[in-house]
């Protein structure tokens, strides 16, 4: 099965507002540019895409395509981290890369460092053996290309709960060199386009290159999870952001966010994910996902005439289990882990599926009420401080 899991994302500036204006439930032109303020069916987005993880790793993942999923959370994140950087650079003038790395830590940092070390202690009541390496991956954002690396190792050690810390480390590479590339094309929008497409092109090039070299890798998550066959998935959330900073690139989204090329977004998807063909699913299919799902996104967030769709990815629940995603996605492999020891080897497949997510729910909520948000208070707070 694939380990198919949710990226962070960026959290937005505000809570969203319910005066039953319609402009709540899209962004109009004049706001498409960056700037502060909620941005309305993200949070939405963001809970069907944690749905469809938990549902693939819990029920199917024949049946729930989890890493689709993924890939939604790495557009957004990219989108809403090149509008915080255009923001700042907007405000300020320039760009505080110390700041930024920093507060990339406070975001992220502190969950995965509590969840590793509970992981950590359950091995160590249990006496079940560690391989220290595997903890470390996930602290230090190498898992991707350490369970990569294993893929074709019969003697590798057991993989332990981390390797879905894949599409993080994936996430952590990319924004450790996004901010310099931003800083270096001094945050000009249509340098930033082309650029994005550059990656888009490499990396679709790179995998059809690695596939005709190594087919072993298509039968394996290797090209799936390593940062060089996957950087454009980020870079498509990159690329729709830029495009919201100029005049020709708002006239642009605008002329795609209709309703007849939302449907066909989606029907690219389907298609693509009923093609079973390993050569395909390992190097354009991931193409083709980007394209569409930027569609997808693009009419979801623009586009007025898709105000049933936009009414139900901001229900209140949906986005109540948005903001709770990231601490969701860390802690829903605990049930995994813990499953064994509490329903035995073979619960019924009902009992197994309510467990666990009742207990991944109840984990993230700890994980977000004890420790996220008073991280992101902190955060606000030296923003707030530094500021001043």
């Amino acid at each position: 099965m694939r380990h198919s899991t949710l990226p962070s994302g960026a959290t937005a500036a505000c809570s969203a507002t319910t005066n039953g204006n319609d402009t709540n439930l899209f962004l109009p032109a004049e706001r498409m540019a960056a700037g502060p303020g909620y941005i309305p069916n993200l949070d939405g987005l963001r809970a069907l895409s944690i749905l469809l993880v938990l549902f693939a790793h819990y029920i199917s993942d024949r049946l729930f395509p989890g890493g689709l999923g993924v890939y939604v959370f790495f557009i957004i994140s990219g989108f809403l981290i090149t509008r915080l950087l255009f923001s700042e650079r907007k405000a300020h003038g320039k760009i505080n890369l110390t700041s930024f790395y920093g507060r990339r830590s406070l975001r992220l940092y502190p969950v995965v460092t509590v969840y590793t070390l509970v992981v950590i202690a359950i091995y160590l009541i249990t006496r079940t053996p560690i391989d220290w390496l595997q903890p470390l991956s996930a602290l230090f954002y190498f898992a991707n290309y350490l369970y990569s690396a294993r893929m074709l190792d019969p003697l590798a050690p057991v993989p332990m709960p981390f390797g879905i810390f894949w599409s993080l480390s994936l996430e952590e590479h990319f924004y450790l060199a996004f901010p310099l590339l931003f800083v270096l094309l001094r945050g000009r929008p249509q340098a930033l386009v082309f650029a994005m497409i550059a990656i888009c092109v490499a990396c679709l090039g790179w995998r059809l290159t690695t596939a005709l070299l190594h087919p072993e890798y298509l039968h394996t998550n290797i090209i799936f999870v390593r940062t060089d066959f996957r950087a454009d998935s980020i870079s498509y959330g990159v690329l729709l952001a830029a495009l919201c900073e100029t005049d020709a690139g708002r006239r642009f989204i605008v002329a795609l966010s209709r309703p007849m090329l939302w449907v066909g977004a989606l029907g690219t998807i389907l298609i693509c994910l009923a093609i079973r063909e390993p050569f395909f699913r390992e190097t354009v299919r991931y193409s083709l996902f980007g394209v569409a799902l930027v569609l997808l996104i693009a009419c979801t967030l623009f586009d007025a005439r898709l105000k049933p769709i936009q009414v139900l990815l901001n229900h209140p629940v949906l986005v109540w289990l948005g903001r709770l995603s990231y601490s969701l996605y860390v802690w829903h492999y605990l049930p995994r882990l813990l499953g064994p020891m509490l329903l035995g080897v073979a619960p019924l497949m009902g009992v197994r599926i309510a467990f666990d997510l009742g207990l991944a729910l109840v984990a993230a909520l700890l994980s977000y009420h004890l420790v996220e948000r008073p991280i992101l208070a902190l955060r606000r707070r030296t923003i707030h401080r530094n500021a001043s």
